[in-house]
């Protein structure tokens, strides 16, 4: 079967199309013919040896986190043959999904949702766990909470809007202005751009989400209620100081959370129940074929784009 492989860590051009084995299941996996993939930026930090120490030093890799196909052998209680899936396996330390036939933990996949695509839904579960996990575990959003919700129109943007209507939010994002449009379609009721982040003046909000990972609660104090929470997905991270600010903060300021995404059926069962009810659904910005991965890549580290990319077999 084939699989996009990377010998060595670099630029996208580093991936090689390849056949291999067949993977091998242990009980509690299921074997998956894989339909679909999606990028994610973790999947470029993988691609470019960010978390070397964790995936290895040398050799050949198999990275990707989402996948969606059809279960072809398994040694699952809870799936059977035949049965479509969706899930995530851990994009840096679990099993690569860029591929014909992968493995997954039953743990960390659900039955599709019935009503998208395979390529729909695999780009559903790294975003829409991040997006559910930071308003609802993270965040303890409330109904009728004020949420702002920065980087809105982006792969986690997307799904923690639909998720924060849920809970009849309502919502302010930030975005770029080109993108301010889609965004008032996606029911956004407040838009700024994020260029002008100080049109947000003083207003207060119950919750608020970077989504774009480029801030800390300490750029934000103004704009939080004395109970509300911020949560992002790196805290501001980008540079040095960054870091040493995030670092400041977490220990400090208890209202600070970074995501730590997991894959979890409960979790999943949940995206699935919101997708087929129209909820939540996804936006694919392109699709690739898994031969053009590395444009696929190229898009994704040039950015600009709302949504996902998604990847097919």
């Amino acid at each position: 079967m084939r699989a996009a492989l990377l010998e060595q860590y670099g630029e996208p051009e580093a991936f090689t199309i390849k056949d291999i084995q067949t993977p091998e299941i242990n009980p509690g996996q299921v074997l998956i013919a894989n339909k679909a993939s999606s990028v994610n930026p973790v999947d470029v930090l993988v691609r470019k040896g960010k978390t070397k120490l964790l995936t290895g030093l040398m050799g050949e890799h198999l990275i990707g986190s989402d996948f969606s196909g059809t279960v072809i052998s398994s040694k699952s209680d809870r799936f059977k043959i035949g049965d479509e899936v969706f899930g995530m396996n851990n994009a840096v330390t679990g099993y690569g999904a860029y591929a014909e036939q992968i493995v997954a933990n039953e743990d960390a996949t659900a039955l599709k949702p019935a009503n998208l695509s395979f390529a729909q839904a695999a780009v559903l579960p790294l975003v829409a766990l991040t997006a559910w996990q930071s308003l609802v575990d993270e965040g303890k959003i409330g109904s009728g909470d004020r949420v702002l919700i920065m980087g809105c129109t982006g792969g986690v943007g997307i799904p923690a809007v639909q998720i924060a209507h849920t809970f009849h939010a309502t919502i302010t994002g930030t975005c770029s202005g080109k993108h301010i449009p889609f965004a008032k379609n996606l029911g956004i009721h407040h838009v700024v751009d994020y260029h002008q982040m100080d049109m947000l003046g003083d207003e207060k909000f119950d919750l608020i989400f970077d989504a774009s990972g480029h801030f800390t609660i300490s750029d934000m104090k103004t704009n939080l209620t004395d109970e509300a929470m911020f949560v992002s997905t790196r805290g501001g991270t980008d540079n040095l100081t960054g870091v040493a600010e995030a670092l400041l903060d977490l220990t400090f300021k208890k209202r600070m959370k970074i995501v730590q995404v997991s894959a979890n059926h409960a979790d999943l069962e949940r995206i699935r129940a919101m997708a087929e009810t129209g909820a939540l659904m996804p936006h694919i910005a392109a699709t690739f074929p898994l031969e053009q991965l590395a444009d696929a890549h190229r898009m994704q580290e040039k950015g600009g784009f709302t949504g996902k990319i998604a990847i097919t077999m």
